[in-house]
């Protein structure tokens, strides 16, 4: 035991001190080299408020919730200075933590093989636009703190009073955060939900008197009970259960559990009403961000998983390939839907055409909004990406998280105008969790894909000036 832990938490304290050293270099660079960063410029002056125990003012161009400067006000106001240095180290210190809550996850779902846990969890912090956002004022490296809290928490259904704290302040640091904590509240009812009319609806062991926590309740039973399931076994559930009025549902449901799904329940709620006070979802500048149906962001994160999900995607090629052919009339189907959604679909967001401090201003302008046939020859692409997607969570997930997921991630993405990376980091890093365990190969080949691209963008970053009339200082190109 003494050399599983030494094996594990070695190489972990190895690669975190690493880490630490190689971003502090380039943490200060950043500083030294460049002044407020887009989106800093409401940022930092509400972070600097806050942090100075001054409350009572709200930026109306800031749309999330005020986490970001009320963590801030605790770790910096009492202690340091609320300089923009102090400020943006906050992110950076919470990109260690992200490391190790990452390492810890991944410890949980893998048991053993500990150095490749370890290489997993460096290279997850290392996800290029996410590493980012570590070296500035933005809110999404904390949220993804708080979120990978809270996930770590539901899977042992212990600490329910930090689980709701880390779920409240993962809100708080951006609202979409809700549908990520109503998936996992989907998760565990469907589990729950479809277990239940298993055990209890099998006529094979009806008859015994069964405990809630016996094997035959964890999936030994393959007579009935399975450990993946599918939409058919939803509905097979849903007529069970609404056949013995939900009553065996509660038989299977342990108390652990029910407080659980107490805990998010309260969180859904308490969200609810600040929804229907506020009348809306985002605070400050509504106009800027209206929810609008934009289907074709889901084929945009389809582009994001086959570029930051490449290793993944090439050691599956050749049953992605297989399952394709396999599927010609179901893939000619997918293609005309898709054609058809692109067609009438397609929103251009003005701040995505005049914004040129973003990657994406210039993947739209070179691609998508130069030539007209672009967003139809794309669809294949698309197509090719969802089922390598399919191909690398089909034989290890099961339709309990598959069908919350796939709400929330449409919720989350299909509602927004605006094109943005940002927005694909928490979907992504939730499927990336949940695939296959890589060989060593394919740990090895994400970690030098990653900090190849981490160097380009980088080099960007630091080389290539943009002027805008409205600042001062050059402003830099980003993800």
């Amino acid at each position: 035991m003494a050399d599983s832990r030494t094996s594990y938490y070695l190489p972990l304290l190895v690669v975190l001190s690493t880490y630490f050293i190689a971003s502090k270099y380039v943490f200060d660079k950043v500083n030294s080299e460049s002044g407020i960063i887009i989106d800093e410029l409401f940022h930092l002056p509400q972070g600097q408020l806050y942090c100075n125990r001054n409350f009572t003012y709200w930026d109306p161009k800031i749309t999330t919730l005020p986490g970001l400067y009320i963590v801030s006000s605790a770790l910096v106001g009492p202690y340091f200075d609320c300089t923009v240095y102090n400020l943006r180290f906050v992110n950076l210190l919470a990109s260690c933590i992200n490391l190790l809550l990452f390492s810890s996850i991944l410890k949980y779902v893998y048991f053993n093989d500990n150095l490749k846990i370890v290489l997993q969890a460096l290279s997850l912090a290392l996800l290029p636009p996410l590493y980012f956002f570590s070296y500035v004022y933005y809110s999404d490296t904390l949220s993804i703190t708080f979120l990978l809290a809270f996930s770590r928490l539901c899977l042992t259904n212990r600490y329910k009073f930090l689980m709701f704290i880390f779920g409240a302040f993962s809100i708080l640091m951006r609202q979409t955060n809700i549908a990520w904590i109503a998936m996992v509240f989907g998760h565990k009812f469907l589990d729950i939900f479809i277990k239940s009319s298993r055990v209890f609806g099998n006529v094979y062991i009806t008859n015994i008197k069964l405990s809630k926590t016996s094997l035959i309740a964890q999936d030994v039973d393959s007579s009935k009970v399975k450990r993946y399931y599918d939409l058919g076994d939803v509905f097979q559930a849903m007529k069970y259960h609404l056949g013995t009025y939900f009553r065996t549902f509660f038989k299977f449901l342990i108390y652990q559990d029910f407080v659980t799904l107490l805990t998010h329940c309260i969180l859904l709620i308490s969200f609810v009403v600040f929804v229907y006070i506020n009348g809306s979802i985002v605070v400050g500048d509504k106009k800027a961000h209206e929810a609008t149906l934009h289907l074709p962001q889901l084929f945009y994160f389809s582009l994001f998983y086959g570029f930051f999900g490449l290793p993944y995607a090439l050691a599956k090629l050749g049953s992605t390939l297989k399952l394709i052919f396999s599927q010609k009339l179901r893939v000619f189907l997918l293609i005309i839907v898709c054609l058809v959604i692109v067609h009438f679909n397609t929103i251009t967001h003005p701040y995505l055409l005049a914004d040129n401090r973003h990657f994406t201003f210039y993947i739209w302008n070179r691609w998508f909004g130069k030539y007209e046939f672009a967003k139809y020859a794309t669809v294949p692409v698309y197509v090719f990406l969802f089922y390598s997607l399919y191909d690398n969570l089909r034989d290890q997930n099961c339709i309990s998280f598959l069908l919350p997921y796939s709400v929330s991630t449409i919720l989350v993405l299909a509602l927004q105008k605006l094109i943005e990376v940002r927005y694909f980091l928490v979907p992504y890093i939730i499927l990336r969790l949940r695939f296959v365990r890589p060989s060593y190969k394919i740990v090895i080949f994400e970690f030098l894909w990653y900090v190849l691209i981490n160097v380009a963008a980088f080099h960007v970053f630091f080389s290539r000036a943009v002027y805008w009339k409205d600042f001062d200082d050059a402003q830099r190109i980003i993800w």
